[in-house]
């Protein structure tokens, strides 16, 4: 079997174990160790789990790499700037026709599958931003900041963007009711917060992370605003829909920030790190679509949703 890489139309080898559901369930259960909240130190990953952790990420990390075509990459920051408002209109093309579907014809079940996957690859989205800022001073910083404050909820802890999601997705399970199909997040899913957690965690990382977030927050506007056009179609309450809604406007400042404050000052002061900020967009982009295609897939095979 082969695969078309989604930004090149080339290529790749076959999937490796690391896409397997069973090594991505592991890193995700080592990530949430390594992030458990302080009565939970006792669970902390030890020294000697990393060795096998490491391998599993320089594997997963390899793959990933091979998918890319990286002859054309941009050199400065005025060649960035071009390849990734390319690259941002390219993704939305690429889930554009899911999320067309998702918003005019999906049913009541699978919109809340798609949310319960949501849900689960989640990624721990707070502490990755605030992982992100780590080691940045001056401006870059504050934009990080201020994105961190968004998902603290402007410090009232209702509003925080966690609780807000959890209490949105509750509350659409239950309008289902027993009906409803509990199913395990494919690979793909996994990936998709894993992804984030890794880069948040591994600091040889950070430029990959900063990369990947932008495109994730830069694109999510365009996939917040079909959800929420499939929850009014299906009259959602409005309590449901607060959260998917907020978002729209919310990630859209956020991705306009990290682009402009954060990712084009570092591409002009270490053109360096242009490459990898590229490969962690890049990188994210094809998780994206794969998790995308995998929810579509994992749609047809539930039979429950069918019916």
């Amino acid at each position: 079997m082969t695969l078309q890489d989604s930004s090149t139309g080339q290529t790749t080898t076959p999937l490796s174990t690391i896409n397997s559901l069973s090594e991505q369930t592991a890193l995700n259960s080592f990530y949430l160790r390594e992030l458990a909240e302080p009565s939970a130190y006792k669970m902390a990953p030890s020294h000697h789990e990393y060795a096998r952790t490491q391998m599993l990420e320089d594997e997963w990390n390899a793959f990933e790499e091979s998918r890319l075509d990286r002859t054309r990459l941009p050199k400065n920051a005025a060649e960035f700037l071009k390849w990734y408002t390319r690259l941002h209109s390219t993704h939305r093309d690429e889930v554009s026709a899911f999320f067309t579907w998702l918003a005019e014809e999906s049913t009541l079940e699978e919109l809340s599958f798609y949310i319960a996957m949501e849900e689960q690859v989640d990624g721990r989205f707070d502490d990755v931003i605030a992982l992100a800022q780590l080691g940045m001073t001056g401006d870059m910083k504050l934009a990080l900041a201020e994105n961190y404050w968004d998902e603290m909820g402007l410090g009232t802890l209702s509003e925080m963007h966690t609780v807000l999601f959890r209490k949105s997705a509750a509350t659409l399970h239950e309008l289902i009711g027993p009906q409803a199909s509990v199913q395990q997040a494919p690979a793909e899913a996994l990936k998709n917060g894993n992804l984030l957690l890794m880069y948040a965690l591994r600091r040889q990382y950070h430029p990959r992370l900063l990369g990947a977030l932008a495109i994730l927050e830069h694109t999510a506007p365009y996939r917040f605003s079909r959800t929420v056009k499939a929850m009014r179609r299906l009259h959602m309450p409005e309590d449901v829909i607060y959260y998917h809604d907020m978002h729209i406007k919310i990630d859209a400042n956020h991705g306009k920030q990290l682009l402009y404050r954060v990712l084009m000052p570092l591409a002009k002061s270490c053109p360096e790190a242009i490459e990898e900020m590229c490969i962690g967009c890049l990188i994210r982009y094809n998780v994206a679509v794969d998790y995308y295609k995998s929810i579509e897939l994992a749609m047809k095979n539930n039979k429950t949703l069918l019916t």
